[in-house]
């Protein structure tokens, strides 16, 4: 590769275009909601179409004559011809030989606009996935589409491989694996975008024709990035872009590059798995040959060449984020494109240590150089990220572009990358940001959002008249979608460098010649007149904004054309017949000639009526094509167009809170409920089909923010809303819309409803209506401004305004004197009065009232020429300060084994319910140290399957930041405790008597008797706390134990306890059982005998029991003659219940009685033997 073939960008001077002109905007004229468009915009609520008379008047001149450029510089020559506002929510667009326009929505929606009769249709509607992003994407022609009629699409298929079930679950997918599962989860949320062509038959697509070229597989369930634009270059070869398919909120990322591959969390928040990776064709721009069945070849140049491992060889440049919109241009061999980058600031940037800030690029290359363009480790010139570490949150070195490394553990391509190539051009947020300041000084709007656009190349041999000038010849435009402009660039086409940058047809002079201004520039492309056709996506993101459209771009010098307008009352019905009031009055003409009017009332190509109102009565059922065309005397014209339903009424949509001026504070989270009513399907609301988008409001336009699904739900508000800067007008912009379900064999129709959100603080110069008062600048006002001279007669309107949750205000203002409060008119009586005190400087003066209801005016009056900076209101408002609730279940609900713990694995789940939305619900298991998320695509679950003690704390924060009461629950799991058994038991003790004799006790039966079995297991035995004996059962749930022999004499309660199996539960009985003490006899044998004087003799004396148990404690000898004691002895018995006791030396000479007794024990009675001893010399 060639790593030399992009080239700085050569600064040069910036070509006069126009000067930017401030335009002030006026009072507000009205109260309602705006639609998400910038100042100055139309919001009819017309749907129109458009085009122009034949401008062939003899006074126009050819658009090469420009002299000096003189004439394509001057943009009162140009036209922004509205073509059609139906769009839907518009994505691309493709213009036909015969300049009709086809275009796509992101719903699956193929539309066909003939500027020639001013008719918008869908075509066609493909089965889409449309999650985020996701949906119908391009739209574009075959080079050798007047020959072979192909027409190619990529779109997102629901059902990619026609089972008929969806390929990929609905909603996102989680942040981090499931507990318990591994990565093979993942698997269920990939699906693929496929390219495709279909068959054109000149007035739709026939579907049944499709031949899928190239299917390229995504992770699917979260945002963003699908790029999906197509050229051609003159081989024949199709060029197809593909974003990264990695969403800019990758946990870490931090508006850095989401190269987030720690262990458990989506492989989607890795950008290195596709953009980065040499073998997956995401983050791409891919070029490939259509063969005629519809499969490809790889033609030769690609980065890759087929073969080489681990790489894919469709693959011509790399490495690219989100390429939305490309250009192959054949005549300057170039391959052009726009790309996105992230979102860091320059602030964050310079002390994060971790990348750039936030910027966008534009690259041209040429058609023979495939290159790797570097994201996402480095971006705009090659600046390069660091290789953060996501798992430890700790950085590492900052990746070398010209020694790039796949190091992703989801990477399946090569480790070692291509060298890196720097951006054409490049843009950040501010001035000094990059090296051409004009790409942020052009558009009004904040943000970059570059959209690649065509090369122009001005054709003399044209006969289009309305061609735009040679002026334009070979220079490459790109539409700015988040500041609102077109741009022109000068380049070398051999190196590339762009020398000058134009402002092409600014909105400030759109504005001055009454012309629709560009908003949000969605694609472009010049058509075969020589015009420049443009898709307007208007302000709003995933909805059918009412600023979008599509447009087409004439060069006009002299007369133009009027501008159609109209609307329709009623357009839609349930029945027939129906009547409809028809007003163009708003219809204008660029140069103030008077108009002509011609209607056509059901889109038969036949002119009806004549006049700037009339009216129609339709007798029958269906959809028609209401078609006005407007005339001005040189012959020029407008058309338009709008539906009008018979016999599918639009649904009714009330939100029934908030309500409409409403106040809050910024931050808040507001709780919301909607509520529909529809002509034929009745009052019962589908709320899958409701959908609602809130907005920042900022003066007469409003800033989309947060869209979704749902019936009820809550409203999130930006804290950081009021960074617009002092004194900013700003609001809470609401839109919902209610699709039905079609009837009477009409399509669905869709309601709207709109709320306007006031903060709580209302400056005095916001008021919607001022009468009396003069405006003036003060530093110490709260916004930098206030009013005065509000005296009699005089007053300050607020429209709209809903005080639910409101209970008092605190009125700033200056000079003695009252305020009033009044409701509905100046002439109210007042509900609340601020007496504002004598002195210099402002006053707070906080007053109570009992606040009007429903929604209304409020009005400020006094009598007293004061000076007014604000109005704060004081209570809760409509903003969430009710907490959740929460509770918790266990599966199984109760312990299931021995001893009351678990022995199989317990799902935890938490119960939450809130007002609003919940935001998270979480639990923990270190007493509230740290918290882990529960996932709501888990039902707020969690399984715990190790052994150990679970001491649980568990919670609910919703959106508005209000957290719930602690909940708490304690378990045990052991997984190798056997189960807690189910039916009851009996134990029954039997004894073979109820006395016996010590020493012989005897056995005891113990039987344990149960339902439907017999138990298992060991019995125990016990008198007291002294366990006596156990056994196991036998097969008939009996058991015998032996008594200890030495069981005490005594009466004994014996209890007998099972200890319960796995089905019988434990039991204990018990029996009575009496011990006697046992019979003894004492036996006695001298020896010698006789025995000489003084010679000692020994006496054996013997005890034994009559049970046979051996008999301890003392045995008493006494030696006495005639009958006199002589002397006693006493021994103590031994194992085997004998002594021998030593007698005395007795000297005299005679007869002896030897005596033995036992003296007893507690078990064995006493007893006593003799026997005679002779003393002989």
């Amino acid at each position: 590769m060639n790593s030399t073939s992009r080239h700085p960008v050569v600064r040069s001077r910036l070509t006069a275009v126009l000067a930017a002109t401030a335009l002030g905007l006026g009072a507000i004229a009205a109260a309602p909601v705006p639609a998400f468009a910038h100042d100055g915009h139309d919001h009819g609520t017309t749907d129109p179409g458009g085009d122009h008379g034949d401008p062939t008047d003899p006074g126009t001149p050819d658009p090469g004559d420009t002299g000096e450029d003189g004439g394509a510089l001057d943009w009162s020559n140009y036209e922004r011809v509205l073509l059609t506002k139906d769009v839907g929510e518009p994505i691309d667009l493709a213009v036909l030989p015969d300049k009709r326009v086809l275009h796509t929505a992101r719903n699956g929606d193929v539309r066909l606009t003939d500027p020639a009769t001013g008719v918008t249709r869908v075509t066609n509607t493909l089965d889409v996935y449309a999650n985020s992003e996701d949906g119908l994407q391009t739209v574009a022609l075959d080079p050798d589409f007047a020959e072979n009629n192909w027409v190619y699409l990529v779109y997102s298929p629901r059902d990619a491989d026609g089972d008929g079930v969806a390929d990929t679950p609905a909603g996102n997918s989680p942040n981090t694996l499931p507990a318990g599962a591994d990565e093979s989860y993942w698997d269920q949320w990939v699906g693929v975008n496929r390219l495709a062509r279909f068959q054109w038959n000149g007035d739709s697509l026939d579907l049944a024709s499709e031949q899928v070229v190239l299917d390229v597989e995504v992770q699917r369930g979260q945002c963003c990035h699908v790029g999906a634009d197509i050229g051609f270059n003159a081989d024949g070869n199709l060029y197809l872009s593909t974003g990264d398919n990695t969403p800019a909120s990758t946990p870490g990322a931090n508006g850095f590059a989401p190269n987030n591959d720690a262990p458990g969390y989506n492989p989607g928040f890795d950008s290195r798995r596709g953009a980065g990776n040499t073998n997956d064709l995401r983050g791409k721009i891919l070029r490939i040959h259509v063969e005629d069945d519809g499969s490809y070849t790889i033609p030769e140049g690609n980065l890759f060449a087929p073969g080489t491992e681990l790489t894919r060889p469709e693959i011509f440049v790399m490495g690219v984020r989100n390429p939305f919109r490309i250009e192959v241009d054949i005549e300057t061999n170039s391959l052009s494109w726009g790309d996105y980058g992230p979102d860091a600031t320059k602030a964050v940037a310079q002390t994060a240590g971790r990348g750039p800030m936030g910027l966008v690029e534009w690259n041209a290359i040429s058609l023979d150089e495939p290159q790797n363009a570097g994201w996402p480790y480095v971006h705009a010139d090659n600046q390069a990220y660091n290789d953060w570490d996501f798992a430890t949150a700790t950085p590492g070195a900052f990746f070398d572009p010209q020694n790039l490394k796949n190091e992703s553990r989801w990477n399946t391509g090569l480790t070692d990358l291509p060298p890196a190539q720097p951006a054409t051009l490049w843009y950040g947020d501010n001035p000094g940001d990059q090296p051409w300041d004009e790409l942020v000084n052009f558009g009004a709007g904040t943000g970059q959002g570059p959209m690649g656009g065509p090369v122009y190349h001005y054709d003399e041999t044209n006969p289009s008249p309305t061609k735009l000038p040679q002026h334009w010849d070979r220079k490459a435009f790109i539409g700015e979608f988040s500041q609102d402009y077109i741009a022109a660039f000068t380049l070398d086409w051999d190196t590339f460098e762009v020398s000058d940058i134009e402002d092409f047809l600014p909105n400030a002079a759109l504005s001055t010649l009454g012309q629709p201004p560009h908003d949000n520039p969605m694609d472009m492309e010049i058509g075969p007149d020589g015009s420049m056709y443009v898709l307007d996506y208007g302000d709003g993101f995933f909805r059918a904004n009412p600023d979008a459209g599509l447009y087409r771009i004439d060069y006009v010098a002299g007369n133009k054309s009027p501008q159609a307008r109209f609307t329709a009352t009623p357009t839609s019905s349930s029945q027939a017949p129906l009547t409809v009031e028809f007003d163009a009055s708003t219809s204008t003409d660029p140069d103030g000639d008077a108009l002509t009017y011609e209607w056509d009332f059901d889109g038969d190509g036949t002119y009806d009526a004549t006049g700037a109102t009339t009216s129609y009565t339709y007798t029958e059922l269906g959809n028609y094509s209401a078609r006005l065309r407007v005339s001005d005397p040189g012959g020029r014209f407008g058309l338009t167009s709008r539906t009008i339903s018979v016999g599918n009424q639009a649904p009714e949509v009330t939100v029934a809170f908030p309500g409409n001026g409403a106040f809050f504070d910024w931050g808040q989270a507001i709780p919301f409920q909607v509520t529909t009513t529809d002509a034929e399907d009745g009052d019962a609301t589908e709320c899958s089909r409701v959908t609602w988008t809130y907005g920042l409001g900022h003066d007469e336009h409003a800033h989309p923010e947060v869209s979704g699904t749902g019936c009820t739900g809550v409203f999130r508000t930006d804290p950081n809303s009021p960074e617009h800067g002092p004194g900013a007008l700003l609001y809470g912009a609401v839109v919902v819309t209610y699709t039905d379900a079609g009837a009477n064999g009409l399509p669905a129709a869709t309601g709207e409803a709109t709320v306007r959100l006031n903060p709580k603080l209302q400056q005095a110069e916001h008021a919607i209506r001022r009468e009396g008062v003069t405006t003036y600048a003060d530093t110490d006002a709260s916004g930098g401004n206030a009013i005065r001279g509000l005296g009699a007669g005089d007053y300050l309107a607020f429209d709209p305004v809903n005080f639910a949750g409101i209970d008092g205000a605190v009125v700033r203002a200056s000079g003695a004197g009252e305020v009033q409060l009044r409701w509905g008119a100046a002439d109210a009586e007042p509900f609340a009065t601020a007496v504002v005190p004598a002195g210099t400087g402002w006053q707070d003066v906080e007053i109570a009232f009992e606040a009007p209801e429903g929604t209304g005016a409020l009005y400020v009056t006094s009598a007293d020429e004061l000076a007014v900076d604000a109005l704060t209101m004081v209570g809760d408002g409509v903003g969430d300060v009710t907490p959740p609730t929460v509770a918790h279940t266990l599966a199984p609900a109760t312990p299931t084994g021995v001893g009351g713990v678990f022995n199989e694995p317990v799902r935890f789940s938490v119960q939450a319910a809130d007002n609003g939305t919940l935001a998270s619900v979480q639990y923990s298991r270190d007493n509230g140290a740290t918290w882990v998320n529960l996932a709501a695509n888990q039902q707020y679950g969690v399984t715990f399957d190790q052994d150990g003690a679970y001491d649980i704390r568990y919670r609910a924060t919703d959106t508005g930041g209000n957290v719930s009461e602690l909940g708490s629950v304690s378990f045990t799991i052991d997984l190798d405790a056997p189960n807690e058994p189910t039916v009851d038991t009996r134990t029954l003790v039997s004894l073979g008597s109820p006395r016996v004799t010590y020493g012989a006790p005897g056995d005891v039966t113990v039987s344990v008797r149960g339902e439907g079995g017999a138990p298992t297991g060991e019995v125990v035995l016990t008198v007291g706390d002294t366990e006596l004996g156990r056994a196991t059962l036998d097969a008939d749930g009996n058991a015998v134990v032996a008594l200890p022999a030495d069981l005490p004499v005594g009466t004994h309660t014996l209890r007998a306890t099972y200890g319960a199996d796995e089905t019988f539960k434990g039991s204990a009985g018990i029996g009575r059982l009496t011990v006697s003490q046992a019979k003894s006899t004492t036996s006695v044998a001298v020896s010698p005998t006789p025995v000489k004087p003084a010679v000692a003799a020994t006496a054996t004396v013997q005890v034994a029991s009559s049970t046979g148990i051996v008999p301890t404690g003392d045995a008493t000898v006494t030696i006495r003659r005639n009958n006199a004691v002589v002397a006693t002895l006493t021994g103590t018995l031994g194992a085997d219940g004998t002594v021998q006791v030593t007698l005395p030396k007795l000297s005299a000479e005679g007869a002896y009685q030897v005596q033995a007794s036992y003296t007893g024990s507690t078990g064995i009675a006493k007893s006593s033997g003799s026997a005679n001893l002779t003393v002989k010399k």
